[in-house]
């Protein structure tokens, strides 16, 4: 008997068909659509995460001098040194070629979009995505996530746009933050994980279904159905790899207190990427202008940090306990991400935490030369455990980061967007090409 294909027939049997026909519980099904967003052969999401503050760094301080990532500023990083990759000297060329070199405070607009449009004195807007809301755009044809794309502002504005002259909002408030993400969620732990047993059961039963039948089948049909097969392995490791990492996250969220705000924002953005509520997210802790937070008073810095960072060289004995603050923040996030086991490897090896900043250096205001560092592959991407001097500090010994080096960080963006699975020669405009040597 000869089939006939009609879109009945094609409904009746698709994926989501047999799927819901064999008992697949409405929760399941949306995991079809997320195949075609998983790390390629690995079974497993990948992840962004962009985290911004102000003022630079002190370079003396910051910088290795050996191609390692050995250096005080760099020290809290220590437990994930060998998943850390920096990429030393890139520059906000668009800023630098338009006379507005020192327009440092003026620069989150340009930093994860690659975009640069002056509006007038030293104000600025985007004029496309960031980087954040095109990878977010991306994943969400693909899967149905509860967040496709988490802004999070603790102070100022945030370094997440839309499109041009559109900013994503961000949420500051963490009881809030914890009610859109948690809140929701009622099953215990033992109820979680005999409805993670009983959807794999599901799967165990179709794919034994379909391997019976693809046996009567011939070549055409047979390879369509070895498709179809290959898509319940990958929902299989799917389950298995997110399980131990998905717990709801024992958090502060009441304090009004700087830290403790950004200690509780931190441990539910980790949750919610290992319990894969969201895959993009955008972090700010500090204000463009420099302003805030005004102070730290639990690290004994209580006149105004933003002083304290244009007094330059003078002024680092204070600033770099500010600045060992700040990437303890980044690595509690790391560690927390690493601490969750997935697939072969963890939640952060599948991930990219890309931390930028507003100037190089917080005397000067200068936007060349910028500290931009990745944390996690991204699957395998991106070599780490390195230090890559760019451009023109490539052949440089000593003080290899004054100045600019030549490489637009458009060429960054580029390659972390091809990282995420949304391969690109170009992000931004003006500056075409990717950064081969940061790649595995």
């Amino acid at each position: 008997m000869m089939l006939i294909r009609t879109d009945k027939t094609q409904r009746r049997f698709s994926r989501r068909a047999l799927l819901a026909g064999m008992g697949a519980s409405a929760a399941l099904l949306p995991l079809v659509d997320a195949e075609r967003a998983q790390a390629a052969g690995t079974g497993v999401p990948k992840r962004l995460v962009t985290i911004t503050w102000g003022h630079g760094v002190c370079q003396s301080a910051f910088y290795p001098s050996d191609g390692t990532l050995n250096s005080q500023v760099l020290a809290p990083l220590a437990p994930v040194a060998g998943k850390t990759l920096l990429a030393a000297g890139l520059d906000y060329k668009m800023m630098i070629e338009q006379d507005k070199k020192y327009d440092g405070h003026f620069t989150y607009p340009v930093i994860y979009t690659g975009t640069y449009e002056n509006t007038g004195g030293q104000n600025c807007t985007a004029k496309g995505p960031s980087i954040d809301q095109v990878v977010s755009d991306a994943v969400a044809k693909q899967v149905a996530l509860q967040q496709p794309l988490l802004v999070i502002t603790v102070e100022g504005d945030s370094t997440s746009w839309r499109g041009g002259g559109e900013r994503n909002t961000g949420e500051g408030d963490p009881k809030r933050l914890f009610d859109k993400l948690f809140a929701s969620s009622n099953l215990s732990t033992e109820q979680i994980e005999k409805l993670r047993a009983r959807k794999k059961s599901v799967l165990d039963f179709v794919s034994q279904e379909l391997t019976g039948f693809s046996q009567r089948m011939g070549a055409e049909d047979k390879a369509k159905i070895d498709a179809h097969l290959e898509s319940i392995r990958q929902l299989e490791l799917q389950l298995g790899a997110s399980g131990a990492a998905c717990e709801e996250p024992m958090v502060q969220t009441g304090s009004k207190i700087f830290q403790d705000k950004v200690a509780a924002m931190l441990d539910m953005t980790a949750m919610a990427l290992r319990c894969d509520i969201t895959r993009a997210v955008s972090i700010c802790w500090a204000d463009d202008g420099g302003y805030r937070p005004i102070t730290l008073p639990w690290l004994d810095i209580n006149s105004s940090f933003h002083d304290i960072a244009h007094l330059g060289k003078s002024g680092y004995e204070t600033k770099i306990k500010a600045d060992m603050w700040m990437y303890e923040q980044v690595a509690r996030l790391a560690v927390n991400l690493d601490s969750a086991a997935e697939g072969s490897g963890t939640v952060l090896d599948n991930s990219v935490i890309l931390v930028g900043n507003d100037m190089a250096e917080g005397a000067s205001h200068f936007v060349g030369g910028m500290p931009f560092l990745l944390i996690g592959s991204g699957g395998g991407y991106f070599k780490t455990g390195r230090t890559v001097k760019l451009g023109s500090w490539a052949n440089k010994s000593g003080e290899y980061w004054n100045g600019a080096s030549g490489v637009p960080h458009n060429k960054l963006l580029a390659s972390v967007a091809s990282a995420m699975d949304v391969p690109t020669d170009a992000f931004g405009e003006g500056y075409a090409g990717t950064l081969d040597e940061l790649k595995a």
